[in-house]
């Protein structure tokens, strides 16, 4: 996220709000449901980030299904399958311990929509399929965004034509073109009205620029309830906590507020283009450099195993305890990584977003080997952060990695 927003301040707030909504819904129930979540904070953006982030593990789930034993893509497996996870979407049940830090997420990220958008259509950006900006990668995000919703496609216009451009371009064109964004307070006065909105968030906004004017198959609820007829909200009049019914929200943000400029920031385009091929020649060089040495070390040992200690024995008798650690192969990465190095890899690696942290390392324990898990990382990670692959982040993280894996 971006330096001029508290992000610590943001993670503070987002996760006190997240305990109180579930304090008082979760006192009389004990699970959620799909629409009870489209309901659930008078901040309707709040309710839609939370539902994107169970769309998103709904989807996950059903990769998680398939087989290299059968064929998947066949039409019939393809329209069954469809149908199954559309009728279990119908049943939304989250419990409590799996429903809050979800909430917390999405409430981190619909303060970074009102207070800096920059960064929050940035990251969207960062997290498109194949880092590609195009109508189609955008057309399943626009129906959650209801605040400061006219900047996509304010985006999309910006294509002329093109099919589609690297979300590195996109990023630039943000930063390029001024931005009128609605302004914070209503909400901020929403959240403070649950919980009160600390001043390192408040006091952000003095900053700012002066102010200037289908088929037949079952459909899933994620298609069914944001797809549903437009029902205007107003900002004065929040949707009751215990509402049993979601009103979906077209234009939630108030009228009567004028729309502000934000200056354009004038930023050098990213080159991570020009480095990745040397990102991918120094991995690949690091990690045939270690194989080759393991494999050299066993044909010593071999060789001279019929002496009474070779140095190679002598050498891993004089280790330290701490070398031993090191170096020693781990079962997961999660627990192997520090709170010192949790709090340098977000904000180094990972743009500061804890979840997009978190769901990395979930994605990497999937990897097979190493090698599985060093593609991953280029071609996902390293373009979308632009990492500096010689930082001391950067040689930490991956040294973690293959720890896992060798």
């Amino acid at each position: 996220m971006s330096n001029k927003l508290n992000l610590s301040a943001v993670e503070r707030y987002s996760k006190a709000y997240a305990a109180q909504l579930c304090n008082d819904f979760f006192a009389q129930n004990k699970v959620i449901t799909g629409k009870q979540i489209l309901s659930l904070s008078s901040i309707q953006q709040v309710n839609l980030l939370t539902i994107k982030a169970l769309y998103e593990k709904w989807q996950a789930d059903t990769e998680r299904m398939r087989s290299p034993f059968f064929d998947f893509n066949a039409p019939e497996v393809e329209q069954a399958l469809k149908n199954f996870m559309n009728v279990v979407s119908q049943f939304i049940s989250v419990k409590k311990e799996h429903f809050e830090p979800m909430l917390a997420q999405a409430v981190a990220e619909t303060l970074v929509l009102i207070l800096e958008p920059q960064t929050f259509f940035k990251e969207l950006m960062r997290n498109l399929p194949d880092f590609r900006f195009t109508h189609q990668s955008v057309s399943g995000v626009v129906k959650y965004i209801q605040i400061n919703k006219e900047i996509l496609p304010q985006l999309l216009e910006k294509l002329n034509g093109s099919e589609f451009v690297f979300a590195n371009q996109a990023m630039a064109w943000i930063d390029e073109m001024p931005l009128q964004v609605e302004s914070p307070e209503p909400y901020l006065a929403l959240f403070a009205g649950k919980v009160p909105v600390p001043a390192e968030l408040t006091s952000s906004n003095d900053e700012k620029a002066p102010d200037h004017q289908n088929t037949d198959a079952i459909a899933s609820f994620f298609e069914a309830e944001l797809n549903k007829p437009v029902i205007e909200q107003k900002i004065e009049t929040p949707i009751p906590e215990a509402a049993p019914v979601f009103q979906e929200v077209e234009s939630y943000a108030p009228q009567a507020e004028p729309a502000r400029v934000v200056a354009a920031e004038t930023v050098p385009p990213p080159i991570f283009e020009q480095k990745l091929g040397a990102v991918i020649s120094k991995m690949s060089d690091s990690y045939e450099k270690t194989v080759a040495k393991d494999t050299e070390e066993v044909r010593l040992n071999e060789k001279l195993g019929t002496e009474r200690k070779s140095l190679n024995d002598q050498a891993k008798a004089n280790r330290t305890i701490l070398d031993h650690h090191q170096h020693n192969r781990i079962e997961g990465i999660n627990a192997a990584i520090s709170l010192n190095q949790r709090f340098l890899f977000t904000n180094n690696l990972f743009g500061g977003n804890i979840q997009t942290f978190s769901n990395a390392l979930d994605e990497i324990e999937l990897c097979k080997d190493f090698s599985e898990a060093k593609e991953l990382i280029l071609k996902k990670y390293v373009p979308r952060y632009l990492w500096d692959i010689k930082s001391a982040e950067a040689e930490e993280f991956i040294d973690i990695v293959k720890r896992r894996f060798n």
